[in-house]
């Protein structure tokens, strides 16, 4: 038994999720949780460096030291709020920012900044950090990671399962309620990245509050037709993907091609509606026709997104993880508290028929205090 710390910067970039969990053997016990917004020229380092092709290694090394000074600020000033110490704390499982990431070929990687020496050396606590390079190393893709915290919280003895992760990219973990079925787990496509992207460039502000906007406008048909024919949805799992195909350029690029010129509100409508149609033709493909969906994520919030969502799956119960008593918002960072666990107690946190891996790998570099 102990306490660890999970700490992530997710696809959407909107600030550091953090959380603070009791583990041992039996129990994953979430005792605070929070998410600290970026300071703005961080925030904008971090995005020019996923939204664009890196210029320099001056620019990478200078966001990789920036972001590991504030991931390990804030996780001392988190631990220090909570009530604790860093004497109690076990280690932080941090994943950083995902700068870039390309899976497939003989030469793959998936790259995270934040420097782990930094917050071990400023937060004063054992930090475990690169957790996507073993599982790559042995030809996995090194995502998604999440589905090991997911069986452990949220499998059922009595329903089918399929746990929902909508950031930036959506992702889903296959819990079978027979536990001699392997666990499926993959990235589905686009999230909030797409609809968050256009909403900053067309409407000056950060997101679709509650899907307001898109509910105002129209889904393009033609537009939708041809984002639903992307090769990529057609690659059966193991599969991930990030910014690096779902971008503006990429909305930009499928405008084009479709011969329409939709409005902003009805290009946001039809990005909605490509998401949600997305991800569910993805659960009813590859995971199971009946069951139950439990989204965690801020697409969670985003209700017209949660609404069709519902439509296109009518033989699935919704709910979110909340419902379940999991706050949606820190499933990612407690992912990252449950790995180091897994480190420190040399077990493996790789699922291979989620990620493709040969076989299980222990996850995780260590960064002494």
């Amino acid at each position: 038994m102990g306490y660890f710390v999970g700490a992530i910067s997710g696809t959407s970039i909107d600030g550091l999720d953090l959380a603070l969990v009791e583990i041992s053997t039996n129990s994953v016990d979430i005792k605070h949780d929070i998410t600290v917004p970026f300071p703005d020229e961080l925030r904008a380092h971090l995005l020019d460096l996923t939204l664009k092709p890196i210029q320099n290694v001056v620019q990478l090394s200078h966001a990789h030291a920036e972001l590991g000074k504030f991931i390990g600020e804030q996780v001392a000033q988190f631990i220090s709020n909570t009530g604790y110490s860093a004497s109690d704390i076990v280690a932080v499982g941090s994943h950083g920012q995902t700068v870039s990431h390309s899976p497939e070929g003989e030469l793959s990687y998936s790259y995270q900044i934040g420097d782990a020496s930094r917050i071990a050396a400023i937060s004063g606590v054992d930090t475990i950090a690169d957790f996507r390079a073993a599982d790559i190393a042995v030809g996995g893709q090194g995502a998604p990671l999440v589905p090991i915290l997911h069986d452990r919280v949220f499998r059922s003895e009595h329903v089918n399962r399929i746990v929902v992760n909508i950031g930036g990219i959506s992702n889903v973990t296959y819990l079978p309620m027979t536990s001699s079925n392997p666990i499926v787990g993959f990235d589905t496509g686009p999230g909030n990245t797409l609809l968050d992207t256009w909403t900053q460039n067309y409407f000056e502000c950060s997101y679709d509050n509650n899907g307001d906007l898109a509910s105002s406008g129209s889904i393009v048909k033609e537009l939708l037709t041809h984002l639903l024919t992307d090769p990529w949805f057609e690659v059966a799992p193991p599969k991930s993907t990030g910014r690096e195909h779902f971008n503006l350029e990429y909305i930009h690029d499928n405008i084009q091609s479709s011969g329409v010129n939709p409005n902003p509100e009805d290009t946001l409508a039809t990005l909605t509606e490509f998401t949600a149609t997305s991800l569910s033709t993805a659960i009813r493909k590859w995971c199971c026709n009946s069951g139950e969906v439990i989204v965690c994520g801020g697409g969670r919030l985003n209700k017209l997104l949660m609404d069709r969502i519902e439509h296109h799956l009518p033989d699935h119960v919704l709910q979110t993880s909340d419902m379940l008593g999991i706050n949606g918002d820190a499933v990612e960072a407690v992912t990252f508290a449950f790995l180091a666990h897994l480190f420190v107690i040399g077990e493996a946190g790789n699922i291979p028929t989620v990620t493709g891996a040969k076989r299980e790998k222990i996850l995780g570099c260590l960064y002494p205090a």
